[in-house]
């Protein structure tokens, strides 16, 4: 589900360079709510991160071992991409290569964007965008150790915590009468992703309960299809319901061990590249479908529809570059580093079993 949900993002953030050709525009009209999909990532992220960390969070060494974890995973990847546009705004600045859309890098959001709370009080789409999720799930983590606490009391608890997320964002809403919650990036995404992210931890704890519903296993193949297909004529509001109930149903069979169609596809072998396909595929269209685009000969039609392939080849070449050289050596560098600081390594208990994909920890 998190490499679909990716691709989903990928495909919607494409589609907006080809805007200026019919299939294009068609494409983005038709792909908005893909952005919903972020939403499937924080749920999952809730369930996987309660399934290894629930009640290993009880002290301050603990919750600093879970922390730094958490940054070695996310923030070298968010840096070297902050950094690459940090460089062409640089290089905008001195006038060595033409934006046409330099507003897009403010130096005013560097420090939101350094120390990721870019999601509360960040400006909008500025630098490598899509990382406003990291911040995003960094709120959330820093929560789990006090929503651990009050599910470890009580597990019911969990579930009062998705209903008074949602209750209070949709009164933020009447009464600030903004955009809805659902759309919310900057300036609110945390408190966008945290009903998901708890619906992910009252999912865990409520999984022998979820495993025995009696559901068809084509059912999540096609609620997915079918959300794909006809997502954009949902309201914003009823999309995420729907984006909701596609990860309680993914919850549902990978508890119960049952197999699907999707799990037949065997796309669980690229989920490790779900992160890097994340954040990467942005600056892999500004480098191949702006930049690249500029040197296109007249006589190629369809401009950079022709190039979108050519993107979407170099994000996969580059998203196993950067899991392989970068990512997983350097997470691993940290990690050893927080134990040799003498912080030691709390015990962390593994992951429930699960026979049709086996539970990772979450990037997003």
């Amino acid at each position: 589900m998190r490499i679909i949900a990716a691709g989903a993002v990928v495909a919607l953030h494409y589609s907006d360079y080809a805007r200026s050709q019919p299939i294009g525009n068609f494409l983005l009209i038709h792909t908005q709510h893909f952005n919903l999909f972020v939403d499937l990532f924080f749920v999952i992220s809730g369930y996987v991160i309660a399934s290894q960390y629930l009640d290993s969070v009880d002290s301050a060494r603990s919750v600093g071992h879970f922390v730094w974890r958490r940054l070695a995973r996310i923030y070298p990847l968010h840096v070297a991409t902050l950094l690459f546009y940090v460089v062409l705004a640089l290089a905008i600045h001195f006038g060595m290569v033409r934006s046409d859309n330099p507003d897009r890098y403010p130096f005013t959001d560097l420090p939101a964007q350094l120390v990721l709370l870019h999601s509360l009080w960040g400006e909008r789409l500025t630098f490598n965008f899509p990382s406003w999720s990291l911040s995003a799930e960094m709120f959330c983590y820093l929560a789990f150790p006090a929503i651990a606490a009050l599910c470890l009391r009580r597990k019911e608890f969990a579930l009062l915590l998705v209903v008074l997320p949602v209750a209070a964002n949709c009164l933020w809403v009447l009464a600030a009468r903004s955009e809805p919650w659902a759309e919310w990036i900057n300036q609110g995404g945390a408190f966008r992703a945290l009903p998901a992210f708890d619906l992910g931890v009252a999912s865990y704890l409520f999984r022998d309960w979820i495993s025995r519903w009696r559901i068809h296993p084509f059912a999540l193949p096609a609620s997915l299809i079918v959300f794909l297909a006809l997502g954009s004529y949902l309201s914003v509001s009823v999309g995420l319901l729907a984006v909701y109930a596609i990860a309680l149903l993914a919850i549902h069979f990978d508890c119960a061990g049952h197999s699907t169609p999707l799990t037949k596809l065997g796309l669980h072998r690229w989920s490790h590249l779900t992160y890097s396909c994340y954040m990467l595929h942005v600056p892999v269209a500004t480098v191949v479908l702006t930049f690249g685009a500029r040197h296109l000969p007249s006589w190629i039609p369809g401009g950079r529809l022709t190039l979108i392939p050519i993107a979407v080849l170099a994000l996969m070449a580059a998203s196993v570059l950067s899991y392989r050289f970068f990512e997983t050596p350097l997470r691993q560098h940290l990690n050893r580093a927080f134990g040799r600081s003498g912080a030691g390594h709390p015990a962390v208990p593994p992951a429930a079993p699960t026979p049709a994909l086996p539970v990772q920890e979450a990037t997003h």
